[in-house]
């Protein structure tokens, strides 16, 4: 019996390793939960031959995570630059029994969104940029501190989180639940979103995060719209992380309004992903929506103000 006793630590250990792999993270494909002898590595970078920083196969980081998420991709079946699902395009079949095929993904596209050319982006091939509400006051824009990529919002490496957002953006912290992930569960076309997925938006968009308690009526000091947002930010805005409770008007995730729909999360919340698509949107604004912006959708998911209209219906 003693001989076998040396081995305790080592068995204990190792059993841990793997009971943390399995359970902290759930991330598919090649994004975290690595053993300790994996070859996953060499599938993104190279010790002594990279082609771009941080030991990169690619060029940049937007271009490592297209080889296999764009629209040439063979590496996953998520084609983020047209918003697409493509069942059978990769070897994985992770959300292929749970996701149309040719199916919209959640996040819309980086280049096209339902076959048209995209109007709004969060332009991630490195491109500097200017943000509504990063560190400026609502309305206004300033640029970003540094270029975006796929890697700003995304850990290629894995996370707690969901669809692996990192669990720090722009210096603030992030905590998205986790919902449907896993091979047998994970759905890429049905809106299901976490009660607290707007926490990824509001650590760079912080200025346009205002969360008001319901009233009994909405025109009510606390109700949408209708109180200062007071500090430094002394404009109006609607609040987000609400029940959706409108008046007598359909719930607009079950029932829209003239065929259009709106998602809510997991507890019928209106989110910031309610109106706005996080990757790209191809809506389009024409008079009146397009002020103060000339030419830009602002990631809205519907034409014109139709986000609005599925809502308040007037």
């Amino acid at each position: 019996m003693r001989k076998w006793l040396w081995l305790l630590p080592v068995f204990l250990s190792g059993a841990l390793l793997l009971n943390l792999a399995g359970t902290a993270w759930a991330n598919g494909g090649p994004h975290g939960g690595y053993t300790p002898t994996t070859d996953a590595c060499a599938g993104c970078h190279r010790a002594h031959t990279a082609q771009g920083p941080n030991l990169l196969t690619a060029t940049s980081t937007y271009e490592l995570c297209m080889s296999c998420h764009g629209a040439a991709g063979t590496g996953a079946d998520t084609n983020v630059a047209d918003g697409k699902f493509v069942a059978a395009r990769s070897p994985s079949t992770e959300g292929e029994a749970n996701t149309a095929d040719n199916g919209d993904l959640l996040g819309g596209g980086f280049v096209n969104y339902k076959t048209a050319a995209v109007t709004s982006i969060h332009n991630s091939d490195g491109t500097l940029m200017a943000a509504w509400g990063f560190g400026v006051a609502r309305g206004q824009t300033a640029n970003l501190p540094s270029s975006l990529t796929c890697a700003s919002c995304h850990d290629p490496h894995g996370s707690p989180n969901y669809r692996i957002l990192r669990e720090q953006i722009a210096g603030n912290a992030v905590t998205v639940d986790q919902v449907d992930e896993g091979p047998a569960n994970k759905d890429y076309d049905d809106e299901h979103w976490p009660d607290n997925v707007s926490n990824v938006c509001v650590a760079c968009h912080g200025a346009y995060h205002v969360t008001r308690p319901n009233s009994a009526e909405d025109n009510s000091d606390n109700g949408s719209g209708n109180a200062d947002y007071g500090g430094d930010i002394s404009t109006y805005a609607h609040r987000v992380g609400m029940n959706y409770a409108y008046g007598g008007n359909a719930d607009p995730e079950a029932t829209g309004y003239g065929g259009y729909f709106l998602p809510l999360t997991a507890s019928k919340n209106v989110a910031c992903q309610t109106c706005h698509l996080p990757h790209g949107t191809s809506a389009s604004m024409s008079t009146l929506a397009t002020a103060p912006f000339t030419n830009d959708s602002a990631l809205l998911r519907l034409d014109n103000r139709g986000v609005c209209e599925v809502c308040h219906q007037k």
